[in-house]
């Protein structure tokens, strides 16, 4: 009757929901091979190849349960083994995100990632091996003492044998450890720093390199599957297979609406050196287009999660939410409970529910037979009455064997359990079990495309063909800063920034009418916090004069991961105002003058030219004149625009009077009171250091605003997120204030107000700038 129903019942709709695909280009198709033609040349940092073997030997000793058999091994040096390497990895990452940075090619950031896992992966086998010859010598050494031990002798070769036994659970523990320092950097380390710098669709997911397919060499391993994922069917008669699932998914996807969804279609561009999956894998180029959505496991608990939205439900109706609110939890509540059902009647009628709900009701009594039995031996006798006679023979043969006893007591009690399952329980274990099913999926793709890029990689440490590679420039070298041969880098670029102190002659008037001290109130307010804060933002001092100061920012020859001029310069300028602001709130408490600044940022390509009075080395730069410029603020609209707009602090007009046209001085009427101006120049070489995204709103009638927000990463290890706004220059006739027209002219201002952070942040983004 339930069937007869179901046939007119009709699927929800997919469209509206918040599904994502899961698409990784991963391409080295753009970099050179190295001198075979064949792989990728790859010199990775001595330093840490060392601090990688120590770990990863403490790492598999400690795997091993083999800590007695090694004097020295400590559970301490183990953990500080980790620290270094962890810090050792993210400084050679991190190298090669610069390197990429300064090359404009993401593909050098994706090589340096698996060369790195490559290294992991060789480093934990190699030793394994190291572990077995430790214990062989042990043997031979035991054999040859004058004082031989047979009891020694003997636990040596016990313990050999369980390690040769357990070689497999070995290398996965060990190699899952390892890559979960890997991954732990990549996510909590390195992500904004990729994402000051790429796009999104260029940075490889956090769940890249935390994938458990890369330290097995079967994956359709029976305990491999049931400890990691869930227990899946070999045999062709099983109707569980990866092959049958994978399919029957398919099949009932194709029966909603979600081909309309509008996931992109299309696989990764195919190009000379595409990193490929193979023909014989699951993911061939024939696949179903559905891969890209099964493989983004959010997805499976955005259609099939009702328990999850149905505690969201109860939540809010006790907490008296809006009726409009209920509506629409009842609502998501409904739509995924309707798709399971589906998913639960399909299942069911192709008898592989029967083996999704044994596979998991084994999970705590499958370790009292496995081993000697297999994982799916179990299964099979918990969901096949007639082979179970088969099964209990194999049991007493091996307990023969084993002189053991193999009980039959929790399989019976399992059984009966199975029975007594629920219809709701059942519906537990089949969600759970396409959660799973999905992970097992993206990570056998994921592996696929990881192992296909290491086999293209050669990891090169002799001598002669490091010079070789290194002289045909086909050479990628991931290394520590201090492995870098040391040299003067000449400086290719370089960032003023001026910062004046608005109206500091009235200022330092009326505070010598009262008998104070305007030096000492400028230098304890502005100059001295100033100056503490440099460092973060490798700025120097130019020039300091009584109400000003005049700031630089270097960019040196090969040296990438400085190449942050301007985005440094922003984020300095902003710091700067903050701080004084914080000391206006204490000197308005004490009834003493407040500071207000203007900031001008202007950047120049190329290096400063200098001249020398006595010792004194004087600076000579276009950009200081500049931003000179773009730091000044008319008195005049000062007086008339103050506090018009308190979100904006700078407002730059073309002065209808003169013609300025022909000149490269800017001649420009400015209203900045604590605001900061960019270059266009700067704006420039900004949208080539990071990463900018365009926000564009409506604000009233006029025409769209334009923000650009990023985030620039400081020396101590910090990013400092960064607004720009664009806004037309408009032509003012100075003596009326009316603006005449809008000029092609655009200006920058660097945003310090907190409320237009919080408002972008909280608006969302819409297209990249560059």
């Amino acid at each position: 009757m339930l069937n007869f129903f179901s046939s007119f019942s009709k699927l929800p709709s997919l469209k509206n929901l918040p599904l994502k695909s899961y698409l990784i280009d991963y391409s080295l198709d753009r970099l050179a091979f190295g001198v075979d033609n064949i792989h990728f040349d790859v010199h990775i940092s001595p330093q840490l190849r060392n601090a990688l073997k120590k770990t990863t030997l403490l790492v598999m000793i400690k795997h091993s349960h083999a800590e007695q058999f090694y004097r020295d091994y400590k559970k301490e040096s183990c953990k500080n083994e980790k620290d270094v390497l962890r810090n050792l990895s993210t400084d050679v990452l991190m190298d090669g995100i610069n390197l990429a940075k300064s090359e404009g090619e993401h593909q050098i950031d994706y090589l340096g990632q698996a060369a790195l896992a490559k290294l992991f992966l060789e480093e934990v086998r190699n030793q394994y091996k190291n572990i077995v010859d430790h214990f062989e010598q042990q043997i031979r050494a035991h054999q040859l003492s004058d004082k031989h031990d047979d009891y020694e002798e003997f636990k040596t070769r016990e313990k050999l044998a369980e390690i040769k036994v357990n070689q497999s659970r070995i290398i996965r523990l060990a190699g899952e450890e390892m890559f979960l320092l890997l991954t732990d950097i990549q996510n909590r380390n390195l992500r904004n720093m990729r994402e000051t710098h790429f796009d999104e669709e260029k940075i490889l997911p956090g769940v890249f390199f935390n994938n458990p397919i890369l330290h097995t060499d079967d994956p359709s391993d029976d305990f491999f599957l049931i400890e990691e994922y869930i227990l899946l069917g070999k045999r062709s008669q099983d109707p569980d297979t990866y092959g049958n699932v994978q399919s029957m998914i398919y099949a009932l996807f194709g029966k909603t609406d979600l081909q309309q969804h509008g996931i992109k279609q299309e696989g990764p561009q195919e190009s000379e050196h595409h990193i490929d999956t193979p023909d014989s894998s699951p993911l061939d180029k024939g696949n179903h287009h559905f891969d890209q959505w099964l493989m983004e496991t959010g997805n499976i608990h955005q259609m099939f999660n009702c328990f999850d939205a149905q505690e969201h439900l109860e939540r809010a109706r006790d907490g008296g939410a809006p009726a409009e609110r209920l509506k629409e939890l009842r609502n998501r509540k409904e739509k995924r409970q309707i798709l399971l059902d589906f998913f639960y009647r399909e299942f069911n009628k192709t008898g592989i529910l029967k083996q999704i709900v044994a596979a998991y009701e084994m999970k705590s009594i499958y370790g009292i037979y496995c081993p000697p039995l297999t994982p799916r031996y179990i299964r099979e006798y918990l969901v096949d009455f007639w082979s179970r006679r088969s099964i209990i023979r194999e049991m007493k043969r091996k307990n023969s064997l084993r002189g053991g006893t193999l009980p039959l007591a929790p399989l019976k009690q399992t059984i009966k359990r199975i029975k007594a399952a629920t219809v709701a329980e059942k519906k537990v274990h089949l969600f759970n079990f396409l959660i799973e099913f999905a992970r097992y999926h993206r990570d056998i793709y994921n592996a696929l495309t990881l192992k296909n890029a290491m086999e293209a990689i050669s990891i090169v440490t002799e001598e002669k063909i490091l010079q070789l590679s290194k002289g045909n420039q086909t050479l990628f070298e991931f290394l520590l800063p201090a492995e870098r041969i040391k040299e003067e880098k000449p400086v290719i670029n370089h960032v003023i920034l001026k910062a004046d102190i608005r109206g500091s002659i009235n200022i330092s008037h009326t505070m010598r009418l009262r008998g104070l001290n305007p030096a000492s109130h400028f230098s304890l307010n502005f100059f001295d916090p100033i100056s503490e804060i440099l460092w973060n933002y490798r700025a120097e001092k130019v020039f300091i004069e009584g109400d000003a100061i005049i700031l630089s920012i270097f960019e040196h020859k090969d040296t990438p991961q400085g190449w942050y001029s301007v985005a440094r310069a922003c984020g300095l300028a902003i710091r700067m105002l903050q701080i004084v602001q914080r000391y206006n709130i204490k000197n308005q408490e004490n009834n003493l003058p407040i500071l207000e600044l203007g900031i001008g940022i202007c950047y120049c390509s190329g290096p400063p030219s200098y001249l020398y009075d006595g010792d004194s080395k004087i600076m000579i730069s276009p950009a200081i004149n500049l931003a000179d410029r773009l730091s000044g603020c008319s008195k005049y609209l000062r007086k008339h625009i103050r506090n018009q707009n308190p979100f904006y602090n700078l407002y730059v007009f073309k002065n209808a009077e003169e013609d300025n046209e022909d000149t490269n001085d800017d001649y420009s009427l400015r209203y900045n009171v604590n605001g900061i101006e960019l270059s266009a120049e700067g704006f420039l070489k900004l949208s080539n250091e990071i990463n900018l995204t365009k926000v564009s709103f409506k604000e009233g009638q006029s025409k769209d605003i334009k923000f650009y927000t990023g985030k620039v990463p400081t020396l101590n290890g910090n990013y400092q997120q960064l607004i720009i706004r664009e806004a037309s220059v408009f032509e003012m006739d100075p003596n009326t204030l009316r603006m005449t027209k809008e000029t092609s002219r655009k200006y920058y201002e660097i945003c310090s107000n907190q409320e237009i952070y919080d408002f972008i942040n909280n608006f969302g983004t819409n297209q990249n700038v560059m």
